[in-house]
C-alpha cells in the first residue's frame, strides 16, 4: 500500500520542479520609473492646460514662467531679503519647535507609559491639546509673547509635544511583558530594564511619532508665518499672492514641498539607522 506521505513529498517535489522550469516572468517596473512616469504625465497636462489657453496664467503659470520666477527669486530675493534667508528662517523655526517638542514629548510619553500615576496626571492635558487646532491658540501666544520668533517656536513646540508623547506612551505599552519579566529574573534593576528593554522596544513607535509630529509642525509653521510673520516661505507666498504673482506663489509652494520631502526622508534614514530591526 503506497504511503500517503511519500505521495505528498512527490507532489511537492514535482511542484517545485515545475516552478523551477517555468520561464522567469518579466520583472515589474521599478518604483522610480512609476514616479518619473507620473511626473511626466503631470507635466504634460500642465503644458497642455497652459499652452492651449484653457487656464489663464494668472491662476496657473506655465513651466517657463515658473522657471523664470524661480531664477528671479534666487537672483534678487524677495522684498530685499535673499530667498535662502526665507528658507533658512523657516527651517530654523521648524527644527527649533519640532526638536524641543519631540524631545519633551518623547520623554514625557516614556514616563507616562512606564508609570501609571504619571499617565493619569498628564493624560487630560495631552488629550485636550492633541486635537486642538494649533492656530486656535496662536492669537493668545501673540498676546502673551508679542510679535516675533518666540510665539512661533512655542506654537510649534505645542504642536509636536502631544503627538510625540502619545507615540512614546503607546510604544512603551506595547512592550512584551515576557521581555521585562526575563530581565527581572536575571536581576536587572528598574533603570536597566527601562534602558535596555523598554526604550529599544519603543523606538519604532517613537520614530513614527516623530514623523507624524514633523508633518503637523511643518503645516503649522506655514500657517503661523502667514498669520504672524514678516519673513519665511509662508509669508512670501501670502505676500506674493496679494500682488497676483502666482508664479512666485508656485515657486514658494514647490520649495515648501521639497523641504518637507527632504525632512521626511531624513527621518526615514534615521529610522533605518537606529531601528533597522523594526518589522523583522
Amino acid at each position: 500500500m503506497p504511503c500517503a506521505c511519500s505521495n505528498d513529498a512527490w507532489s511537492t517535489g514535482m511542484a517545485m520542479s515545475d516552478a523551477a522550469s517555468e520561464p522567469a516572468r518579466a520583472a515589474p517596473l521599478q518604483p522610480w520609473r512609476w514616479r518619473l512616469g507620473s511626473l511626466a504625465v503631470l507635466l504634460a497636462l500642465w503644458i497642455a492646460a497652459t499652452g492651449s489657453g484653457m487656464v489663464s496664467g494668472v491662476f496657473l503659470p506655465t513651466p517657463a514662467d515658473l522657471w523664470d520666477a524661480g531664477l528671479e527669486l534666487v537672483r534678487d530675493g524677495y522684498k530685499d531679503r535673499p530667498l535662502l534667508d526665507h528658507i533658512g528662517l523657516s527651517l530654523l523655526r521648524v527644527l527649533g519647535g519640532f526638536g524641543l517638542g519631540a524631545l519633551a514629548g518623547t520623554a514625557l510619553g516614556l514616563l507616562m507609559g512606564w508609570r501609571g500615576w504619571i499617565d493619569a496626571l498628564f493624560t487630560p492635558f495631552i488629550e485636550f491639546l492633541r486635537p486642538l487646532p494649533q492656530l486656535a491658540y496662536l492669537v493668545l501666544l501673540i498676546i502673551w509673547l508679542g510679535i516675533g520668533e518666540t510665539p512661533k517656536i512655542v506654537l510649534l513646540f505645542l504642536a509636536a509635544l502631544p503627538v510625540a508623547a502619545v507615540a512614546a506612551r503607546d510604544g512603551v505599552r506595547r512592550v512584551q511583558f515576557v521581555r521585562v519579566a526575563a530581565a527581572r529574573s536575571l536581576g536587572a534593576s528598574e533603570w536597566q530594564i527601562f534602558r535596555h528593554v523598554v526604550l529599544p522596544s519603543a523606538l519604532p513607535d517613537i520614530v513614527i511619532g516623530a514623523r507624524l509630529a514633523l508633518g503637523i509642525v511643518y503645516g503649522t509653521l506655514i500657517a503661523a508665518e502667514i498669520i504672524a510673520g514678516s519673513s519665511g516661505i509662508g509669508w512670501m507666498i501670502l505676500d506674493a499672492g496679494r500682488f497676483l504673482r502666482s508664479d512666485q506663489v508656485f515657486v514658494g509652494v514647490l520649495v515648501i514641498g521639497l523641504m518637507g520631502v527632504a525632512l521626511d526622508r531624513l527621518l526615514v534614514l534615521v529610522e533605518h539607522r537606529i531601528v533597522h530591526w523594526a518589522g523583522r
